[in-house]
């Protein structure tokens, strides 16, 4: 499948909801993966520099990075 959405796979995350999301919905996408850092199981550096956050999912839409983030504080 070729399309421009791009899912950043980082193994055992969160990420592995969007694969199913675009599965169930046929969406195409192009999936790229990457293995967690041992022994700390951290994001690999080429996974890093896709966004600042370093945290997964991250998906490319024609250009578009968007990256998961968590609010800096939160309100009650």
């Amino acid at each position: 499948m070729s399309s421009g959405l791009t899912i950043h796979h980082l193994r055992l995350s969160q990420s592995e909801r969007i694969i199913w999301l675009c599965e169930e919905l046929g969406i195409p996408y192009n999936l790229k993966c990457y293995d967690r850092q041992q022994p700390t199981l951290q994001a690999p550096d080429e996974f890093r520099k896709l966004h600042w956050s370093g945290t997964a999912p991250i998906i490319e839409d024609n250009g578009i990075v968007l990256g998961e983030t968590m609010p800096s504080s939160t309100t009650s």
